[in-house]
């Protein structure tokens, strides 16, 4: 599964328990696109891994430490010296976007107290780190988008930063069952499509989900189920937009014969053929399942690797026998 709005949202529960109210100790960028702070609370050192990359965009706390280059990149430069030791008041997501907001207190040259935003936006090939002042004015992010890469939005120091559109989403958190009805059961598309298409954070698995747990092929068309059945679809999404309000999450890998299928902050009903294995948060998750993916696909690499040397020398073995085979034949055989 990729980062939906709510994994992000139990992300930030996770940090709201562990990392508000403690204070950044060290800032590195040990990748072009990636961020390493450690920060110190309540007597305890936390290493959170912010990644802005366009193929694994990611959050979480880890145990390993990513040391940066000898020279820091501009943007590590600037975040140390605004932030270097700044306090961490809140980490918010507004509705449930892929989006988590980091509200920093320091102190500036002059010792004033001043307010920071460290904003991650997990959105695929769209994901940023943007650094903004307490006005929402960009003063700089990990990546630059200029007009000519978007005519949309633009992220560059001074601009005002503002969320992405959403395409005329719902905030699945608020919306109200008249509303559901009338955006969800009014589109002629697939139901699990129609269900996530209509709102932010709702990732197809999770629409997936939805359908599978009342007992609805997700592939009919929206538009074709009756008032009755329509009810049923509701009663899904309320119950886990719900659990998710009450922080009532169940970090979850679904492996089956023993290697890593998806993973989510909540448990599906579509993975009944797998192995559950709940986490107590999830960043231990995280860690535990791109571990056990790296470690798969190294494997798989490798096997790929020696299957191609066995095929090739079974090959070379064999042209060499048809060639003892032909020069051992009959002098007519081989005229």
């Amino acid at each position: 599964m990729a980062f939906d709005g709510i994994t992000i949202a139990n992300i930030a529960q996770e940090l709201n328990q562990t990392i508000v109210g403690g204070k950044i100790n060290k800032i590195a960028q040990p990748e072009n696109d990636e961020l390493m702070i450690t920060i110190k609370n309540n007597r305890t050192v936390y290493r959170l891994l912010l990644s802005a990359s366009a193929s694994l965009p990611l959050i979480y706390l880890t145990d390993n430490n990513k040391p940066g280059p000898m020279t820091a990149p501009n943007f590590c430069m600037l975040l140390r010296k605004h932030i270097g030791s700044a306090r961490i008041l809140s980490v918010t997501q507004p509705g449930l976007e892929r989006i988590l907001i980091f509200e920093l207190e320091h102190l500036n040259e002059l010792g004033d107290i001043c307010r920071k935003k460290l904003i991650v936006e997990i959105m695929g090939k769209h994901s940023n780190i943007i650094f903004c002042d307490e006005n929402n004015m960009i003063l700089d992010s990990i990546k630059h988008v200029s007009a000519v890469m978007s005519s949309v939005r633009q992220v560059l120091p001074g601009k005002d930063y503002f969320i992405p559109d959403t395409m005329d989403k719902f905030d699945p958190l608020s919306v109200s069952k008249e509303e559901f009805f009338n955006t969800v059961f009014s589109k002629p598309i697939n139901l699990s499509k129609a269900i996530y298409t209509s709102f932010t954070g709702i990732s197809p698995t999770i629409a997936e989900s939805i359908c599978y747990a009342a007992k609805f092929d997700s592939s009919i068309p929206a538009n074709v189920l009756e008032h009755g059945n329509q009810n049923l679809i509701w009663i899904q999404f309320y119950e886990l937009m719900n659990k998710i309000k009450k922080g009532e999450f169940t970090p979850v890998i679904y492996e089956k014969d023993d290697l890593p299928v998806d993973f989510s902050a909540v448990r599906l009903s579509t993975h009944s053929d797998c192995n559950e294995i709940i986490y107590d948060d999830m960043s231990s998750l995280l860690r535990n399942y791109y571990a056990k993916k790296n470690l798969h696909t190294r494997m798989r690499q490798k096997s790929s690797d020696l299957r191609r040397v066995v095929t090739n020398a079974l090959e070379k073995d064999r042209k060499k026998q048809e060639h003892r085979n032909w020069n051992g034949a009959p002098a007519f055989l081989r005229q």
